[in-house]
């Protein structure tokens, strides 16, 4: 029987059809409810539409079976959260992990990365692309204590000695090879 994946998230998440890439890699069947801008505290809350699928999804919708029929929950949180919000970040990562665990699946935290030096977004925010990786790793690594399989795709890609080829022109999201990249990692930490 092959692996059940239900992943929540934003546009880091869906961008280059980055769940079907980790379905390949896991010959998984990998059910993905994204909307672009999420923040991971509505997929965990049913009375917003996100959260209402998510739920939905968990429970059973006539295709599933029902409760216990996932063996991951994978949440990816908004891409500046961890680094601008530790707090709110923490709770929703504790909270979607209560959920997953509620619904006999083991939670995984997809932990994203800092923007590109020189892009829009970084200079909007402030900081320095090293500077934000950082506080986006320490804030993912602190919020997955709460008892989630750990992705630290901030650490991977701030470890990288060029990065340019991992994000897409906007400096935020993934390059198709990025995406490609960020599946294979949470392949490789399902697999352990």
């Amino acid at each position: 029987m092959s692996l059940s994946i239900l992943m929540v998230g934003n546009s880091l998440t869906a961008a280059n059809a980055m769940p079907t890439m980790l379905a390949k890699l896991l010959d998984a069947q990998v059910v993905a409810i994204t909307r672009g801008g999420a923040r991971l505290a509505e997929f965990s809350n049913p009375l917003t539409k996100t959260g209402s699928r998510a739920l939905q999804a968990l429970e059973g919708d006539g295709t599933q079976a029902g409760h216990g029929c996932f063996d991951y929950v994978i949440a990816q949180d908004m891409s500046h959260l961890p680094a601008t919000n530790p707090s709110a970040h923490e709770r929703a990562v504790a909270k979607m992990c209560e959920l997953a665990r509620e619904h006999n699946a083991t939670p995984v935290l997809y932990g994203t990365w800092g923007y590109r030096d020189g892009s829009a977004k970084l200079k909007k925010l402030g900081m320095s692309a090293a500077q934000m990786g950082q506080l986006m790793h320490e804030g993912s690594l602190r919020a997955a204590a709460h008892g989630a399989i750990f992705v630290d795709m901030a650490k991977a890609v701030a470890q990288m000695e060029d990065a340019d080829w991992f994000y897409a022109a906007d400096g935020v999201h993934p390059s198709p090879a990025g995406s490609q990249f960020v599946a294979q990692k949470i392949a490789d930490a399902l697999r352990r």
